[in-house]
């Protein structure tokens, strides 16, 4: 594509149209930047442009310190309110200091308005993160600009960092180098990039954890979510980021694994992709949020984080690791509390991993109540535990795990087909708590435990009737019965 059909392209979007001809009015040299320019160029259909069947456009822009009031005037044109997402820190050079972002999110639109880094537009590019970046668009005299060597790494497919002090600016370029080889299809790091990230990961403590997590969670949710965290290992960045994985590289398995720990953890990301394919081959489509598939990639990845803690040999020599899910959830919210993760997604990751061996340990003379049980206690997370389970027996091709794949599979069948119906996840409560506190139990513990023995016979069939409930309460629980 030449510059004058990008130009062309440019201004067919009407936001950009309509800011091409304010900065024109006004005289002001606004510069549309980043991953509008490359995904044009990439003729990548993406977020970042409209057309692409997607409801998010997301614009880059870069303006000259001294034009800082254009702002308002952009609010007033587009109707909408920026709010700073960047901070100055005074006490680095200018050079190195965050950069100051002026931000907008409505509607499915986001804008993103960087004051200059540096005093001119060249200054600004060589200041930017990858070369594939660094390509500004003036929407003033409708010209463009790229670094050197920018058009070339594009047509190569090759991610080079701008300057050497790339890095040095921005640690957290580290992951969104491995970011860029997951979304930009066929793309690969600059050798000389690679191993400045080898040799500067230990740079990538001293980072926020959300900004981390942030990060990461955009890897996760990339086309390539597995070749991201193996990237994160072989760079070395993973056991820097979560060194608890750092006791599983190591750590031999039983006869139901075919690799050690950590090999079998990272193979289960490509098999999640994997699993969901295999639920629709079966007519058992499963569609997940952006916040469902993170869960899933998460509990994955922590999932047998507790094997280094309770790994043992009988006196047959057979590997056990009796009650790893434990450990495993303690490790895992040690991992997510140091990267800030909010309090609902923790709870979910945990709730997953605790449940990780639930169908796994299932026996083929498993009842249909125990599997009713099941899918009630796992409750809206039971298709995320069917994928975690298919996928973490795919990633499992030892001699034992082979021979139940028939019977791990069919009961994931049945577990979904459970889930779909009525009354199993959320029975109508049929009792109260003041049902039962009425037979002479004070309010407390016990309490919830009548409570959850009566909605497990519910949920089995057993009780189906609030009167039915009622007999059973008094028959087992009345006081002095």
């Amino acid at each position: 594509m030449d510059e004058k059909e990008l130009i062309k392209r440019v201004l067919d979007d009407p936001i950009l149209f309509k800011l091409s001809t304010l900065t024109r009015e006004k005289g002001v040299p606004l510069y549309l930047v980043g991953g509008y320019l490359r995904d044009l160029l990439l003729e990548i259909q993406s977020s970042s442009q409209p057309g692409a069947g997607q409801t998010g456009m997301d614009y880059d822009f870069a303006l000259p310190r001294e034009f800082s009031s254009f702002l308002s005037t952009m609010e007033k044109a587009l109707q909408f309110r920026f709010f700073k997402a960047g901070k100055v820190d005074k006490t680095r050079p200018r050079e190195e200091a965050g950069t100051v972002t002026f931000r907008m999110i409505r509607k499915g639109i986001s804008i993103d308005v960087t004051l200059f880094q540096g005093d001119t537009l060249d200054e600004d590019l060589l200041r930017r993160d990858f070369t594939i970046n660094a390509m500004a668009l003036s929407l003033y005299d409708r010209t463009c600009r790229v670094v050197q060597g920018a058009l070339d790494d594009m047509k190569n497919k090759c991610i080079r960092a701008v300057s050497p002090r790339s890095i040095d600016q921005d640690p957290l370029r580290m992951l969104r180098a491995i970011r860029y080889v997951c979304t930009l299809r066929g793309f690969t790091m600059d050798i000389k990039l690679e191993e400045e990230i080898s040799s500067k990961k230990e740079w990538i403590r001293n980072l926020p954890g959300e900004r981390v997590r942030m990060e990461l969670d955009r890897i996760l949710l990339s086309p390539m979510p597995g070749l991201g965290i193996k990237s994160l290992y072989e760079l070395g960045l993973l056991f820097v980021l979560m060194p608890e994985l750092s006791g599983l590289e190591h750590l031999g398995q039983n006869r139901h694994h075919h690799l050690r720990v950590l090999p079998h953890v990272l193979l289960m990301a490509d098999k999640i992709s994997w699993a969901l394919e295999w639920v629709a081959r079966n007519e058992k489509l499963i569609f997940l949020t952006q916040e469902e598939k993170l869960t899933l990639y998460y509990a994955a990845l922590f999932h047998d984080l507790g094997k280094q803690d309770t790994y043992s040999r009988d006196e047959k020599g057979t590997v056990h690791f009796y009650h790893h899910e434990s450990f495993s959830c303690e490790r895992a919210e040690t991992i997510m509390e140091r990267l800030r993760f909010s309090n609902p997604m923790k709870g979910r990751v945990l709730h997953l991993i605790k449940h990780h061996m639930r169908i796994l340990n299932l026996s083929p003379e498993t009842g249909e109540s125990a599997l009713k049980r099941l899918v009630n206690q796992v409750g809206d997370q039971t298709p995320l535990l069917v994928l975690h389970t298919l996928a973490d027996k795919e990633a499992s091709r030892g001699i034992l795990s082979v021979q139940i794949d028939e019977i791990v599979e069919g009961h994931c069948l049945r577990i979904l087909q459970l889930f779909g119906e009525k009354g199993i996840v959320h029975p109508p409560p049929l009792i109260t708590g003041h049902d039962v506190m009425a037979l002479g139990y004070p309010s407390g513990p016990k309490v919830g435990e009548i409570l959850n023995f009566i909605r497990e016979k519910q949920v089995e069939g057993e009780i189906r009737t609030r009167e039915e409930a009622l007999r059973v309460l008094k028959e087992r629980f009345e006081k002095g019965g």
